[in-house]
């Protein structure tokens, strides 16, 4: 008797364990067979539908278990995959049928079993099927087309967002009464069908649409049980766009790639720290060195590029990541307050004090590190002290005469000009050039756009998990990120992400999912749709429309859209006129405005 696990050695190849897991647990029956029509594979539920036994089945041939000569005609004579209905021992049965085959040679097939009443229930197993496959046509990213030897059957919506050609006018067309001379697309859609059902073959055309793109059209037959060619499957992707979806995944993917040979908790060391950018590349190696040594760093740029993240980077790359690190932001703190929470106090020390006395936070950072973020906010009369501090190694608390020795790492940040600062007397010199010893100045993000998409689908990924969603970026939206300017940084990206996550209503998220702020930025466009099915005079006009409409809203009057297109007040009328704008009501819109843009955040 062939047990089930000698037949696994025949069932067809390029199946995994995994995928035979899943057919057992599937409610349909199904049944697998070799190239020499040896069953191979029976799950339950087909054992039930066949009255039969796997034991009493396995490995052997079709023809002794199956009785119903037009099952097994299908099974062992048919050269197409189908659907049929077939009677089993006065059951109803609806069979589909797989076949395999590896450089053309036939190597088995898998028939999927249900059981239906093709009298009583044909219509609603009919509309079922319908259903279904109009469902996995729509379901498809690239462009779908059925058709027969004269007219379209189905399209699909991807095909419309590929060529700009929609879908339902040409779905019932003759084939040879496509608008070829107005659409390249549908010439070669003509061609692929006429030459695949005559070849009685796959085959595939390129084309370049007007719009640049560049498409590829597959045309696959679909035979009858004569060989006959009944239907054409039309496959059309677009290779400039699945490019450039690429080269944002390669982007993605090459953040991880240096990482992939690091230990756990190495990779931990460098948690949100994106550096696909050759300058953060360049910053990150210099991070790496200086945090061996135990020199004074100064992190400077603008706010919100993450000079925190970096601080913490250091002390986690550092020989003193496991004492304290302590972050204080000196501007947060009132002046009357900075000396005694930097060097804390001793009891009765002043009126109000703690009776039990401070620990100031030089002290609660001995032998880790001290961040102090916004070092410029310090106060002249703090700042003296700090020197004194960075060069003596020691404090004394308020009130004590008992000197504390220090062994600590500072680290200072600011987004302010310190030079400038020193020229104007705001800052002193000597503390400057004491906390300026090894000084890294981290990039806006604008210079370097190369780390904005990885940072997106990081901070996407976060909040994903953080809100229980699963949204995405579509290709549009990714594009004007990539474009926006982010004045306030990495932290106002991280910022948009969220909000668009917890506001859009969608799964795929879309250039109309920004925030007003963005949308109305200046170096933002956001250019019709449909673009690619227009010409060069009528995607001028709609570009036109848009900024004039975005100006009026923006400056409240003609004039000033004017000055801030640079053109005349006369020109701003006339070409609102010809566009159809209503600019009193456009105005008053941009007034009423409820999301105004919002400022950049001037902290750190």
């Amino acid at each position: 008797m062939t047990t089930f696990n000698q037949a696994k050695k025949k069932r067809p190849a390029g199946f995994s364990s995994k995928f035979y897991e899943l057919l057992d647990s599937t409610e349909d029956g199904i049944i697998a067979f070799d190239g020499t029509d040896h069953l191979t594979y029976i799950n339950a539920h087909a054992q039930q539908i066949l009255d039969v036994k796997s034991d009493n089945v396995l490995g052997k041939p079709a023809i002794a278990f199956i009785d119903d000569n037009g099952l097994l005609s299908l099974i062992t004579q048919g050269s197409a995959d189908s659907t049929k209905y077939y009677d089993w021992r006065k059951r109803s049965l609806l069979v589909t049928i797989s076949r395999f085959r590896n450089d053309g040679q036939y190597k088995g097939c898998l028939l999927l079993l249900k059981k239906a009443n093709p009298h009583s229930d044909s219509d609603d197993e009919t509309n079922w099927i319908k259903e279904e496959f109009a469902s996995l046509l729509e379901s498809s990213y690239d462009g779908i087309i059925v058709a027969d030897g004269k007219s379209i059957l189905q399209v699909n919506a991807s095909f419309g967002r590929i060529t700009g050609v929609a879908p339902g006018s040409i779905i019932g067309k003759k084939i040879n009464e496509l608008e070829t001379e107005k659409h390249i697309c549908l010439a070669a859609v003509q061609e692929v069908i006429r030459l695949t059902s005559y070849h009685k073959k796959t085959l595939t055309l390129q084309r370049r649409l007007t719009s640049g793109n560049e498409i590829f059209i597959t045309g696959n037959p679909v035979f009858d049980r004569h060989g006959q060619v009944i239907r054409v499957l039309l496959n059309i992707r677009d290779v400039t766009e699945l490019k450039s979806l690429e080269d944002q995944i390669k982007k993605v993917s090459a953040v991880c790639q240096d990482s992939s040979q690091l230990s756990q908790e190495q990779r931990n060391f460098f948690q949100g720290i994106v550096a696909e950018s050759p300058v953060m590349r360049t910053l990150i190696d210099l991070v790496l060195r200086i945090s061996r040594v135990d020199s004074t760093v100064l992190l400077l740029g603008e706010s919100g590029v993450g000079k925190d993240v970096f601080a913490r980077l250091i002390y986690r790359l550092s020989d003193r990541n496991e004492k304290p690190f302590i972050s204080v932001n000196c501007g947060a703190i009132p002046d009357n307050l900075l000396e005694s929470e930097f060097f804390g106090y001793s009891k009765g020390a002043f009126t109000g004090a703690d009776a039990k006395g401070k620990t100031g936070l030089f002290e609660q950072a001995n032998e880790g590190v001290l961040f102090l973020d916004e070092v410029g906010e310090l106060p002249h009369h703090l700042q003296v002290k700090l020197l004194k501090v960075i060069q003596d190694r020691r404090i004394r608390r308020l009130g004590d005469n008992k000197n504390i020795d220090l062994d600590l790492r500072i680290i200072a940040a600011t987004n302010k000009n310190l030079n400038q600062m020193v020229s104007d007397g705001e800052f002193r010199a000597d503390l400057f050039y004491r906390l300026y010893v090894v000084p890294i100045v981290i990039p806006a993000l604008r210079e370097r756009r190369e780390d904005i998409l990885p940072l997106s689908l990081m901070f996407l990924n976060a909040f994903n998990k953080k809100y229980k969603v699963s949204q995405t970026l579509s290709h549009e939206l990714m594009s004007v990120l990539e474009n926006y300017d982010w004045p306030g940084n990495v932290r106002e990206l991280a910022n948009v992400v969220e909000r668009m996550v917890v506001t859009s209503n969608t799964d795929i998220m879309m250039p109309c999912h920004l925030p007003d702020s963005i949308k109305s930025s200046s170096n933002v466009v956001f250019l019709p749709k449909q673009t690619n099915t227009m010409n060069l005079k009528e995607a001028q006009e709609a570009m036109e429309y848009e900024m004039i409409k975005r100006a009026l809203m923006e400056t409240g009057s003609t004039r000033k859209a004017g000055k801030m297109l640079g053109i005349d007040h006369s020109t701003v009328l006339r070409k609102s006129k010809r566009c159809g704008l209503d600019i009193q009501a456009i105005i008053h819109q941009g007034t009423e405005n409820p999301f105004p843009a919002e400022p950049a955040s001037t902290s750190d």
